[in-house]
């Protein structure tokens, strides 16, 4: 076999599977062993394209001649004028191929073409012909509508009338299409219909919303095989992302399980990413990952520290917005539910006492991580940080100079230079109170001591303009695209 493989330029890496339903496709065209290794190039197609042509082939009067030859030859044959195909014996001499072609239809169809003149016309003239009719008749498109069909989808026409009428029959009857959402997205037309019925047994719903009503909403997923959205949903309930929100942003069921994995896999490797894990809007990051990396390289170079999820993820005319006004701040709801989690919260006390500071707003949240997670290494439970949760808004090395004298004066029961008493009884919480005094001691209780120290700030109430970089590279609109975080 890897002979023959390797003769054909075949792949070695197909998979098996596939190989198999392939070869017990052949076997129910009568093809032996020979014949399937003379042709083993048909390997290399679609399951459904194999399928497709060879009942094309059988709908146009191929019976005898239908084998793995002819099917390797469908183009080619399909170009062909009927004649030419009854000369060389691939259909019945006395075969009326507009009578054949009109059988294939439920409905009455007439197009206007003679029988005497059919001979002399390709096949897949005839076929366009037929088809255009059946369209004008069982969906009601005019010409016009006809012509943007076959520019748009030039390869409808390359499907069976059976599998074009099947497919509408269960769009229109088991899903409840009208006409003008099926012309409005005629690229369902595409669509295997046995995966459309396969749907409501596979995936009855989602967030209690039934499979057809979310078809209505997001057509793209009758295009999808149900298996793969099966792996989607998996993949997504793992990371406990809300079932609402997959429902509100179905555009992700549209992409394979490998594209999602490897998403979550580049966004979980980010810091500013990564803290939005949980987040219930966290799913529009994975929707539009290379968007959201390349903005954030971007603003990195401006070093701008605060973009929001709805930043990152939005349309191009809020981040531009948001770019030109030049306002580094962050987002209450990302820091409300980054809060909430730490602390296991569930309302908004967190951020209303975050919020008395001055300067909160222009702490990103990536940074308050850096000085929770030292704290929490220093032995702080998250119930002591919370009784001075403000200290989180500081960098973390000025918190760990500030403590650090600290924990050494309690260490060694001596008073520290700035209080008269000895630390060895203050209880953790106070510590932390401690520590925050001491940083603002250093500001004048101004609260600019927020700023990390290469930002010289002297009004930190004030917007912050950004300049554009002039090494700015051109090649996107918002920075180069930085291979490690673009992804797939």
């Amino acid at each position: 076999m890897y002979k023959h493989l390797a003769k054909n330029n075949i792949p070695f890496d197909l998979e098996p599977e596939d190989i198999k339903r392939k070869i017990s496709y052949f076997r129910y065209l009568n093809a032996t062993n020979e014949e399937i290794l003379n042709q083993i190039g048909l390997l290399m197609q679609h399951f459904s394209t194999l399928e497709n042509r060879a009942t094309i082939l059988r709908e146009c009067g191929f019976v005898e001649s239908l084998n793995l030859l002819t099917l390797s030859k469908y183009i080619t044959i399909a170009r062909r004028r009927v004649k030419d195909l009854k000369v060389q014996r691939l259909i019945p001499q006395d075969l009326d191929m507009v009578a054949q072609i009109k059988k294939q239809f439920h409905a009455k169809i007439q197009a206007s073409i003679e029988s005497i003149k059919s001979d002399e016309l390709p096949l897949q003239v005839l076929r366009d012909a037929f088809l255009n009719e059946f369209l004008r008749i069982r969906l009601k498109l005019s010409d016009d509508e006809i012509k943007k069909l076959w520019k748009t989808y030039s390869k409808i026409k390359h499907r069976s009338f059976s599998h074009t009428q099947r497919v509408l029959d269960i769009l229109q009857h088991d899903y409840n299409f009208e006409r003008d959402k099926i012309v409005s997205n005629l690229y369902l037309l595409y669509a295997d219909p046995d995966n459309l019925l396969r749907y409501p047994e596979v995936i009855p719903s989602i967030a209690g919303v039934g499979i057809r009503d979310v078809m209505l909403k997001q057509p793209k997923l009758a295009m999808m095989q149900c298996d793969s959205i099966v792996k989607v949903l998996k993949l997504l309930r793992k990371h406990e992302i809300n079932e609402t929100e997959i429902l509100n942003n179905s555009m992700i069921l549209t992409f394979s399980p490998d594209t999602v994995s490897t998403r979550l896999k580049l966004l979980s490797q980010v810091k500013e990413f990564g803290i939005l894990f949980n987040h219930p809007r966290f799913i529009k990051l994975i929707t539009y990952q290379p968007k959201a990396a390349i903005r954030l390289n971007f603003l990195r170079q401006l070093n701008v520290r605060c973009a929001s999820l709805n930043v990152l993820s939005g349309s191009s005319q809020n981040f531009e917005k948001y770019v030109r006004e030049g306002c580094d701040k962050i987002k209450g709801k990302d820091a409300c539910h980054y809060l909430n989690k730490i602390f296991d919260k569930q309302d908004n006390e967190a951020i209303k006492q975050l919020k008395r500071h001055p300067n909160w707003y222009h702490v990103p949240t990536v940074r308050m991580e850096d000085t929770f997670e030292y704290l929490k290494t220093e032995g702080f439970e998250p119930k002591d940080i919370y009784e001075t949760i403000q200290i989180l808004l500081y960098p973390k090395a000025q918190v760990e100079r500030k403590l650090r004298k600290l924990l050494e004066c309690r260490r060694r029961n001596e008073p520290h230079e700035n209080f008269a008493f000895e630390l060895s009884g203050v209880m953790p919480g106070k510590i932390l109170s401690l520590c925050l005094y001491l940083i603002e001691l250093d500001f004048h209780f101004t609260g600019d001591g927020v700023w990390p120290e290469e930002i010289q700030q002297s009004d930190a109430t004030t917007n912050h303009f950004i300049e554009m970089p002039k090494t700015l590279s051109k090649e996107y609109k918002f920075g180069v695209k930085p291979h490690r975080l673009s992804g797939g």
